[in-house]
């Protein structure tokens, strides 16, 4: 007992003696405050600002929330290595505050300690939490084809949001953004924009969701995307039966059953085209994908000029379809933009009749259909299939079938069976494009052959002397064993190619050579025996034993006059035009003495008829009382009327 009065004593004592200390020392004074609490979002500027009451300071500093003090001149311009400044009305002012730019996440104390030239001294302590980014600023969302969903953007805990669509349209209310969708159309699609603010954010953040639709069981991803150092072009598909991680958290990639065979990219303007698959690629660009279902390439930045257009992307997937599509690539600072869009149809074709012929057109962008136009002007719709069904999968009517990758890619080629001569002239194929609803022509000429083969020119002209060039060439392009041509005259030989071959004076074989099923003949001085019906015959090369075929070519001699005599009459009839004029200029300024009696005789008869006709008109005018003075014709000098010119 008496120990614990000993105790006691001894603190009061203690406590006693630090009051006369304080007593006796006027000049030194310690404040303790607890500031309010403060919340703010990763990336917000910390601002915390204390009125010390101490007069004019000395001295301030932050105890940051690991114990390291952090002194705070009195100078806006100074910059700590942790990006912590003064902020105040300066020392004269009594003020201790701070400006913190990119606070780490967490929990801690900062304590603005301020001591006064008289030795007073005080402290401010802040609770400050700083919340880590949570929620995603961009993230996707994919359903079918319509469908009804909620399109959510930003963080739950929101106080109010402000959403746009890809329409435009334009939503405001409180708490978090959300718009609610009955039927998923073309017209949802795409990004969805939102502008959200929290308890712990200094200003609006926003907010992107990619609200995606897909018609089967799958979803495609198509687009670009980039880092500080580099770009990447995919086209990744994904199970549309299942969540994007597939439920588990592992991608749906995984299933066996569903994954990419293969993953071929294109270049702008087919510069090259790349095959990739993980772990496989070139030495500037590599695959870039996360799961079995991926397809893209990521190449290095800056982006070099064969790089700056419109990429394809194909990811062809064990369902044995393939998806992808187009993909823009061009620099942040572009101003020119990319070229625009053009048709690529194919070549002129040529097919003997009852073969199967293809007419082929592509535009770089996506399309939602085409169609075309027969010679005859029928409109012929084109219909690619969904899905591989039994039989032929690619069927569009009786007699057209479509062949090429898809309307994704751009492509409208169709295969045509059992060509007809109703068939020669030009198709117009039509691509609708699927951003901007507009239509692109291209044309392509057809010629169905009767035969499998065809005549250059089923008749020609050449004068004698002048050189000429006939013949004859395979329909389809078949290598042939032998050319040989018949003469008007019925004289026949054979050509070829080869330096040794010596066909008759005046002829020598014209063409790309036999094997690429040209049979030509060039006739040079052509005289009045190379006139009439020439053949051009050859035999096909094949497996079955084809039989020789033959074609017919007239030459004609030119009808009417030749150049010569078109030029020499040309010539006779200036020179009779400039003598006329000559000889008429002549005649005119020179008349002979009978020439200008006549001439005289001719004019006096003119004015003798003026005269009688000027009475008739004065004594009209004398009954409308109206006095006409006329003035006789003078003569000359010489005594003789004037002529009129």
């Amino acid at each position: 007992m008496d120990h614990h009065r000993r105790l006691d004593a001894a603190v009061a004592a203690q406590v006693a003696l630090q009051v006369l200390l304080l007593l006796s020392s006027p000049a030194t004074v310690v404040r303790v405050l607890c500031g309010r609490p403060v919340w703010l979002t990763d990336g917000d500027t910390l601002y915390l600002r204390w009125q010390s009451g101490l007069g004019l300071l000395d001295h301030c500093s932050v105890v940051l929330p690991n114990g390291t003090e952090t002194t705070l001149p009195d100078a806006t311009t100074t910059v700590s290595p942790a990006n912590i400044t003064y902020v105040g009305d300066g020392y004269q002012s009594g003020q201790c505050g701070l400006r913190a730019v990119s606070v780490t996440p967490g929990v801690g104390n900062w304590t603005l300690t301020a001591s006064s030239a008289d030795g007073r001294h005080g402290r401010d302590t802040s609770h400050v939490t700083c919340i880590a980014k949570q929620w995603p600023k961009s993230n996707t969302i994919r359903v079918p084809v319509g469908t009804a969903v909620n399109v959510t953007c930003g963080p739950p805990k929101a106080f109010y949001c402000r959403m746009s669509g890809p329409s435009g349209e334009v939503s405001r209310h409180k708490g978090q953004c959300w718009v609610h969708v009955k039927s998923v159309g073309s017209h949802h699609l795409d990004v969805w924009t939102c502008w959200s603010v929290t308890a712990e954010s200094a200003a609006e953040v926003q907010y992107t969701v990619r609200l995606h639709a897909y018609r089967e069981g799958a979803v495609t991803e198509v687009g670009c995307d980039e880092t500080p150092t580099e770009v990447r072009v995919f086209c990744n598909v994904r199970n549309g039966t299942a969540t994007p991680d597939g439920g588990d958290g592992n991608a749906v990639g995984r299933d066996g059953h569903f994954r990419s065979k293969y993953c071929r990219i294109t270049l702008p303007r087919d510069a090259k085209i790349l095959s990739l698959a993980y772990g496989r690629g070139t030495t500037r660009y590599s695959y870039h994908g996360a799961t079995y279902n991926d397809c893209g390439v990521s190449f290095a930045k800056p982006l070099r000029r064969s790089e700056i257009g419109r990429w394809k992307c194909m990811n062809a997937m064990s369902d044995d379809r393939v998806y992808g599509g187009f993909v823009v690539v061009v620099p942040p600072n572009n101003t020119k933009g990319i070229p625009p869009l053009t048709v690529t149809t194919g070549r002129s074709v040529m097919v003997p009749k009852g073969n199967t012929f293809h007419v082929e057109c592509s535009v770089h962008s996506e399309i939602d259909y085409c169609w075309l136009r027969h010679p005859n002007g029928t409109a012929i719709p084109v219909t690619v299939p969904d899905s591989t069904a039994a039989g032929d999968p690619k069927r569009v009517g009786t007699r057209y079938r479509y062949t090429g990758e898809g309307l994704s890619f751009g492509q409208c080629h169709v295969a045509i069976d059992d060509a007809s001569t109703l068939d020669t002239g030009p198709w117009l194929c039509a691509l609708g494009l699927r951003d901007d609803r507009r239509e692109m022509y291209g044309t392509v000429d057809v010629t169905v052959s009767e035969s499998v083969i065809a005549a250059r020119q089923e008749e020609l002209y050449a004068t004698e002397g002048t050189q000429v060039t006939l013949g004859c060439d395979t329909v389809e392009k078949q290598p042939i064993a032998y050319c040989r041509f018949l003469t008007p005259r019925l004289l026949g030989f054979a050509v070829d190619e080869k330096s040794d071959a010596q066909p008759p004076p005046r002829y020598t074989y014209s063409g790309q050579g036999l094997t690429a099923g040209h049979c030509g003949l060039s006739v040079d001085r052509v005289d009045d025996s190379d006139y009439g019906n020439w053949t051009c015959a050859v035999k096909i090369l094949d497996s079955s034993g084809s039989e020789e075929v033959s074609t017919t070519v007239l030459l004609r001699k030119p009808e009417g006059f030749t150049m010569i005599q078109i030029i020499g009459i040309v010539l006779c009839g200036t020179m009779i035009s400039i003598m006329s004029l000559f000889f008429a200029n002549h005649l005119i300024t020179n008349p002979s003495a009978k020439t200008t009696k006549k001439i005289e005789k001719l004019e006096m008869q003119l004015e003798a008829g003026e005269q009688g006709a000027s009475r008739r008109v004065g004594a009209r005018r004398a009954q409308n009382s109206t006095r006409v003075i006329r003035t006789q014709p003078g003569r000359s000098k010489h005594g003789s009327i004037p002529r009129r010119i």
